[in-house]
């Protein structure tokens, strides 16, 4: 099967139908691209200093303690 598209009243394409099989790899290729994104993200900031504590993040988003436990 290959692809087929879906197009409005003026034949401008709006969707496509594709092999499930290439979903899938699609998927599977999003996930690790993903990781490899976070794990990224991970090594830049693991040398870093700056952290919060729990009580200032809070109290930077109006909450309290109180508020977790409802």
């Amino acid at each position: 099967m290959e692809t087929q598209f879906v197009t409005d009243v003026k034949g401008k394409r709006t969707a496509a139908i594709i092999p499930f099989e290439e979903w899938e790899r699609t998927e599977k290729a999003k996930d690790i691209l993903e990781h490899v994104y976070l794990a990224g993200i991970i090594k830049e900031r693991k040398n870093s200093k700056t952290t919060v504590s729990l009580d200032e993040l809070l109290k930077a988003e109006e909450l309290t303690r109180a508020d977790l436990e409802s």
